[in-house]
């Protein structure tokens, strides 16, 4: 069986805003007005540090409805000395925990597991922002992880460690028993790639991404 959702692509354009533009698409596959969520973008000070829970609170703030599943609750401290986090974690704590208490009720903590990923694809018809170490996450048709091409990309020396990177999954192909992951990576090209599940839950659940999955939902949902 395969399910593939029709989304367009949006290239990011720093080493900072993959989640904003994976807001983007969304905005995009909801007809939403993309100028107005500009607008919301231009007032939002996150420091050009984007938690989960800010992409959260930008989806609610546009209009759609969205539930963050995560294990954990703000910013845990034993990220204060991960190269990722160190630089900006203190700065965004404040900022973080109020999104935390502000959006209490759309928050539910726990592990989601592919299955349910899945079915949510199935009954939705909406695509699943997911956090991932961009380290561990391998394409297969690229046969590069999304870290390889962010090292293309900017010419620089990045950490081996965790590399926090968003995206969008947007479907799943079942061959010969195995299932593959169909995905967005707004840090590609051309954007469109696919994984095996064994390696898409690896790249999730790796220590710093706290699990972190968002799920949107249709407008008329009671």
């Amino acid at each position: 069986m395969t399910l593939i959702l029709p989304v367009k692509h949006i290239k990011q354009q720093s080493n900072w805003d993959c989640g904003v533009t994976c807001l983007r698409m969304l905005i995009d596959y909801y007809h939403l007005d993309s100028s107005l969520f500009d607008r919301l973008l231009d007032s939002y000070e996150c420091n050009q540090s984007t938690w989960t829970i800010d992409l959260l609170h930008l989806l609610h703030q546009s209009g759609i409805d969205a539930i963050l599943h995560t294990i954990t609750i703000g910013c845990s401290s034993s990220y204060n000395n991960v190269p990722y986090y160190e630089s900006a974690i203190q700065k965004d704590r404040e900022r973080v925990d109020k999104l935390f208490l502000r959006e209490t009720s759309n928050i539910k903590i726990g592990p989601i597991e592919w299955s349910d990923l899945k079915n949510h694809l199935i009954e939705q018809r909406i695509p699943c922002l997911v956090l991932v170490d961009a380290g561990k996450l391998q394409c297969c048709t690229c046969k590069k992880t999304t870290l390889t091409r962010i090292f293309d990309r900017l010419i620089s020396t990045i950490s081996t460690s965790y590399q926090g990177h968003y995206i969008l999954v947007i479907g799943y192909v079942a061959s010969d028993n195995k299932e593959f992951v169909r995905y967005v990576d707004p840090d590609q090209t051309d954007g469109f790639c696919t994984t095996t599940r064994e390696n898409f839950d690896l790249a999730r659940k790796a220590f710093g991404t706290d699990e972190d999955i968002i799920l949107c939902y249709k407008r008329d949902r009671n």
